[in-house]
């Protein structure tokens, strides 16, 4: 009986933190939306996309703004328009899919590849997402390219060296990548054999001169 208590209790938290979550997640463009209207299922929708201007279309109420508001805002302002066709409407929304809200982080960083982000955060904390820089002292500079398609570029000396100076620290958004060039290794057993050879070479050319 406890245990049958206990596990009632812990999905109601789950089914709580989910509904805060997407009551303050705020709707952007591609997104997918439900509608439900609690007893009116003639209102309540399904799979509805945010287009690129920002709405969506609902009938008979048109052409709703979503992206750029919470999803709780989204329901009061539902639940407002509604009034003229429905009692007391009761309005949930639901996410059902987040539109391309990635950062991209490839390079010289232990995990490359695309990380789900919903804010702008400094380029640090994000290379942190991807397990970090493989070796810190070796990096030099880091790009940034820019959803827009501008690209910037950072030296690390600049934040974390001998030239430290008093710039904030970039950030990067949603749709941005960044990419970490790769150190210039020297290939030190490369470098053993062509002085061995040199030597060698030099060894020869004074016996026989």
């Amino acid at each position: 009986m406890k245990k049958t208590v206990l596990l009632a209790m812990l999905i109601l938290s789950i089914v709580l933190a989910k509904s805060q979550n997407e009551a303050s997640y705020i709707i952007a463009r591609g997104d997918v939306i439900d509608v439900v209207v609690m007893e009116h299922p003639e209102f309540s929708l399904n799979g509805i996309i945010v287009l690129p201007d920002g709405y969506f279309q609902y009938p008979g109420l048109g052409s709703i703004l979503a992206a750029g508001m919470s999803s709780q805002q989204l329901t009061d302002t539902l639940s407002s328009t509604l009034q003229r066709f429905v009692v007391n409407p009761v309005v949930s929304i639901f996410i059902r899919k987040i539109f391309n809200q990635k950062l991209n982080i490839y390079g010289y960083v232990n995990v490359p590849g695309q990380y789900q982000v919903y804010d702008s955060t400094d380029i640090f904390s994000a290379i942190g997402l991807a397990g970090g820089l493989k070796k810190f002292k070796k990096v030099r500079t880091i790009t940034i390219i820019r959803a827009n398609r501008s690209v910037e570029e950072i030296k690390v000396s600049e934040y974390f060296g001998d030239e430290l100076t008093e710039k904030p620290i970039p950030y990067v958004n949603v749709g941005d990548t960044i990419y970490v060039r790769e150190p210039r290794e020297v290939n030190w057993s490369k470098l053993s054999f062509f002085t061995t050879l040199a030597v060698a070479v030099a060894t020869i050319a004074r016996l026989f001169g």
